[in-house]
């Protein structure tokens, strides 16, 4: 797709319903400008891929025979995509109005923002964590010994923050995580030896190290 604002990546594996509200609320809540799905079917054996041929024929699908991980998935979509951004998002993931709009345009006006993630939310509806501080030797330590219940190190206090101004953060979940095209090409992708959990970690300490915020 020509001058493709936003690619949304999403990877499945045995997701089925989640993954087609997931969808669903994509293309209930699109962007403003022109945007691409994919998804990459890590070999479900739920009939996932068969459901997005089926209900969503417009989303661009990779069938994998073989469970190749989240790092891995994601990159196969990230390398066929158009968009100037891409927003990796988990596939149990269901946007809210305008969620992709922000995130999009707060990347418009902050040219040294390499990465944006959003606050996200429990089917309850209570905070879930979104981003942490960088982890270190120490901020292990400390969470390990649940000493962030006392005074955290190893996490943010999310829930005191003011939810209409932005905040620079060290590492944002890969849950929903919103990527500036011109970052990837210059620190690279997701490092396919992760093969689940801590790739987004390492991609931020990469993104950070560059100068990218």
């Amino acid at each position: 797709m020509d001058n493709c604002l936003l690619s949304v990546v999403v990877v499945s594996w045995n997701t089925c319903d989640l993954l087609g509200n997931s969808i669903q609320s994509i293309r209930q809540y699109p962007p403003a400008g022109p945007f691409e799905v994919w998804v990459v079917d890590n070999a479900s054996n739920d009939g996932s891929a068969a459901m997005v041929r089926e209900r969503f024929p417009w989303v661009q699908l990779i069938e994998n025979r073989d469970n190749v991980g989240f790092a891995a998935a994601n990159n196969q979509a990230i390398r066929d995509s158009k968009g100037r951004y891409i927003a990796l998002l988990n596939s149990d993931t269901e946007l809210r109005p305008g969620a992709l709009d922000a995130l999009v345009g707060f990347m418009e006006v902050n040219p040294r923002a390499g990465a944006a993630g959003a606050r996200v939310f429990n089917p309850d509806g209570c905070l879930q964590p979104s981003c942490q501080p960088m982890p270190t030797p120490e901020r292990e330590f400390w969470r390990l010994l649940f000493l962030d219940r006392i005074w955290p190190r190893a996490t943010y206090r999310m829930h005191r923050w003011a939810v209409d101004t932005p905040r620079r953060v060290e590492v944002i979940k890969g849950a929903c995580l919103l990527l500036r095209r011109e970052v990837l090409d210059q620190v690279g992708l997701l490092d396919e030896r992760y093969f689940m959990y801590a790739e987004e970690v390492d991609l931020c300490y990469r993104m950070d190290r560059a100068g990218w915020e």
